[in-house]
């Protein structure tokens, strides 16, 4: 009887207060990244040819881009120095449940922050959204919160990209003008205007097109570039500009 009112005790004290709410969300981040780390390391032990070929597939790309012309290196690299990648590990994830998190060995000591984005060699993986000293959790792109500005590259117009099947390979495409007919393999990236993640970092294609009897807007089915049943490394993204754009949206709100 005792444990279970002090049990009571605690959840209405958490659920009451932030600041505990905060310190007890940190403290389970820390447990389950301890045991998930010490997973993480036996079982990657056993995958290091398959991990060996991804590498090789990195270096490829981006020993192509050594054959870019000046123009498209110059953009690439303004691009970039707006934006700091910190590396990280995926020791835990999640593909079929309702809402889909992971967690990554990185916390506040390598300047990983809440609602800092996350990619992968592939595309785009999901957003921070709890930090302990050394791990974070995210939440995935396969979760109801999850909703990203999409561009189509081929017309330039502005969709967006959410999670609402069970299929951890397929979204969802939004809000697509009616006068736009999207064909299966047309690519959608992020458009750049979230603080979330860059522009034009891959999405997936477009898979077939739904239909619905009352629409003001186009569907369609898209396959995700990233595969997240085989996550393993990732990028937080760190926006170096993100105090000065957050400063402006605040005066445009008090204004």
């Amino acid at each position: 009887m005792f444990l279970i009112l002090e049990a009571l005790c605690i959840i209405l004290l958490v659920n009451n207060l932030p600041y505990q709410k905060r310190k007890l969300t940190s403290v389970g981040n820390a447990i389950a990244g301890k045991f998930f780390k010490t997973k993480f390391n036996f079982t990657n032990y056993f995958s290091l040819k398959e991990e060996n070929q991804v590498l090789i597939e990195h270096n490829a790309h981006l020993m192509s881009m050594l054959h870019l012309d000046s123009d498209t290196l110059t953009a690439l690299d303004s691009c970039s120095s707006n934006y700091r990648y910190i590396p990280a590990n995926v020791i835990n994830n999640s593909i079929d449940n309702v809402n889909n998190y992971l967690l990554i060995d990185k916390g506040s000591k390598d300047g990983v922050k809440k609602d800092m984005g996350v990619i992968c060699e592939n595309g785009i993986v999901g957003k921070v959204a709890n930090v302990s000293k050394n791990y974070s959790s995210i939440i995935s792109l396969l979760h109801p919160y999850s909703v990203v500005s999409a561009r189509f590259t081929d017309n330039q117009h502005i969709a967006n990209v959410c999670w609402e099947n069970k299929d951890f390979r397929y979204g969802t495409v939004k809000d697509i003008p009616l006068h736009l007919n999207p064909q299966k393999g047309d690519t959608l990236v992020t458009s750049g205007f979230s603080n979330i993640y860059p522009a034009d970092i891959m999405i997936g294609t477009i898979e077939e097109m739904i239909e619905y009897k009352s629409k003001d807007f186009n569907t369609a089915t898209i396959k995700f570039s990233t595969n997240f049943s085989t996550l393993r490394h990732v990028f937080v993204i760190d926006n170096l500009h993100q105090t000065e754009i957050d400063s402006l949206i605040s005066n445009n709100k008090n204004e």
